[in-house]
This record gives structure tokens, C-alpha cells and sequence, in this order.
């Protein structure tokens, strides 16, 4: 079992933190900003151009952030962007490197503006899906790269995880998609942001049964602004729309400080029955950082 899988199983939740990396190639800010964090979450999770939006590779700033900061790292892998080749090259270097868990996702769709910028669809490399990507993991853990050929070194294996949304109005269909993905090799999910207690509980019972582990996904609202793009652009999160329109009218502190007082109490509510959280940065790790910390030192408090 790996390290990062082994953490996933001990009885208090492990703590990611969600970010993207840098848009160009300065990475000194956003290093140090995250070299605060050691000792208060126990990996970064990276995203892979989110929302279609250009970043340095995700592959390039995890070695940094292995390197330089020692921490742990969770690298997402979107079909959307690379064929099946880029993918098993990209994989390949992401165990030599020690990456320590990877994500297999779709990838999201192009909205006009980035699709325009890359001239129209082109570049939609997608030959594979999330639950193919994890079929190539799941082969390449075993030495196997597809093309009748064995790996000439056996290299540390993949810890593979897949992606969930909770909010779906149709949950049967998003459960059946995590049993399909469980069955492909993944051995964690992690979710979009919760916001309620019953529906993150209702989705980890059923994801127990696929012996699956949950790290739940958690979102800070920083302003009133975040919160409408949240509700009217981002469609995965439509089911919680009526979240979202609680930050109506509030200022920017105090929608800091709503966020941060009902996060910490939803986290405080889930911590016995999850795997862990994935706390998301949402544009900026300030906010997300300032959660995981607080966290962290209420949980040291108790034990």
C-alpha cells in the first residue's frame, strides 16, 4: 500500500488543498504560500487546466513542489487535452518522479472564449475517457504499456482516484459512474465541494460499498461575486444553488467569515465518516489555505 493510501485509511481524515498552478513561470509566490502549509495538510492536489485555462504543467510544478517543499502531491490528469500516447508518456513520468496519487478525469469542456483561443475545438486530444485513463493506469501499475510490450524497470505504482459530484440532481446515475470507475482500479474519489451534511452522507454510504475511499471536496466562498459565478456559470454545482444565494448582500468579510465558520462546522460534522477533505482554492489558495490551518490545529487540539 502506498503512503498516500495508507493516510487515507487512518482514523482521522487526511487534508489536501486543492490549487492550480502558476499561469506563466514564475512559481515563487505561489511556492511559498504553500511551504506554509507543511504540517497542516498532508498533500496538494494540482488540477489540470481547469475550465480550459492555459497553466504551467501540472507534471513540472508537482516536481517542484516534491523538491523544493517535500510535500506530498495529488496530480490530476484530464483525457481532454493529451491522446492515449501523451497520457502513458505523462503517466511514466509521473511515477518516476514519486508522484504520489493521480486523478483521472475527462476534462472539462471548452467554454467559447477558450475555445476560441486555441481555434475553435482543436485542442480536444480526447481518445480516452476518465474510466480508460484509469484502465492505463491500472495496466502500467502491472508493467504493462498496451503496445504488447512490458516496462524495462518496474516503477513505484500509480495511486489511482477518480472524480465524483454529490450534487447531481440524478445520483443514481453519478453513483453507477463511481462503481464503473472503482472497477476500473481507481482506489479514491475525490468530490466536488459539499455543502450539506446529508447529501456528503448519503453519498459516502453508497460509495462504501464499492470499497472505494471518500475524500470530500470543500469550497470557501470568498465574496458575494464567487458565490454568483459559483451558481450561475458552473453547472456541476447547480444542485446548490440555494448555498450560494446566502451571501446575498454580505460584504466580503463577512462572507469570509460565513464560509469559514459553516465549513469548519460541516468538516467537524464529517470528519469520523470520510477518508478526507480536498479543500479547493477557488482562484486563489489565501482563503483555502487559512481553512486548512484552522482545521489542522483544531484537530491537534483534540488528540
Amino acid at each position: 500500500m502506498s503512503a498516500l493510501l495508507d493516510n487515507l485509511s487512518r482514523p482521522s481524515p487526511t487534508i489536501w488543498l486543492e490549487v492550480a498552478p502558476p499561469r506563466g513561470i514564475n512559481c515563487e509566490s505561489l511556492l511559498s504560500k504553500l511551504g506554509l502549509l507543511r504540517g497542516h495538510v498532508d498533500a496538494i492536489n494540482l488540477t489540470d487546466n481547469a475550465l480550459g485555462q492555459v497553466k504551467l504543467s501540472g507534471l513540472v510544478f508537482a516536481s517542484m513542489i516534491k523538491s523544493r517543499l517535500g510535500l506530498p502531491v495529488v496530480l490530476n490528469f484530464s483525457c481532454r487535452d493529451r491522446n492515449r500516447l501523451a497520457l502513458k508518456s505523462d503517466l511514466l513520468g509521473a511515477a518516476a518522479l514519486g508522484i504520489d496519487g493521480v486523478v483521472a478525469i475527462t476534462g472539462d469542456k471548452l467554454n467559447r472564449h477558450a475555445a476560441g483561443a486555441v481555434g475553435g475545438g482543436a485542442s480536444v486530444a480526447r481518445d480516452l475517457d476518465a474510466i480508460g485513463l484509469l484502465q492505463v493506469i491500472r495496466d502500467l501499475n502491472r508493467g504493462d504499456t498496451g503496445e504488447g510490450k512490458r516496462l524495462l524497470k518496474t516503477l513505484p505504482a500509480l495511486a489511482a482516484g477518480a472524480v465524483a459530484n454529490p450534487n447531481r440532481a440524478s445520483s443514481e446515475r453519478e453513483l453507477e459512474l463511481l462503481a464503473r470507475k472503482a472497477e476500473a482500479g481507481a482506489r479514491f474519489v475525490i468530490t466536488q465541494p459539499v455543502f450539506e451534511r446529508e447529501r456528503a452522507m448519503a453519498f459516502v454510504g453508497r460509495a462504501r460499498t464499492y470499497n472505494i475511499k471518500v475524500v470530500l471536496g470543500i469550497l470557501p466562498v470568498k465574496r458575494e461575486a464567487m458565490a454568483n459565478y459559483l451558481s450561475d456559470r458552473v453547472t456541476d454545482l447547480s444542485g446548490a444553488r440555494d448555498h450560494f444565494q446566502r451571501y446575498a448582500g454580505l460584504s466580503e468579510s463577512e462572507a469570509r467569515e460565513l464560509s469559514m465558520r459553516e465549513n469548519l462546522e460541516l468538516m467537524e460534522a464529517l470528519a469520523s465518516e470520510v477518508a478526507g477533505f480536498n479543500i479547493m482554492s477557488g482562484g486563489g489558495p489565501s482563503l483555502s489555505s487559512e481553512l486548512a490551518i484552522e482545521f489542522s490545529r483544531r484537530s491537534a487540539s483534540r488528540v
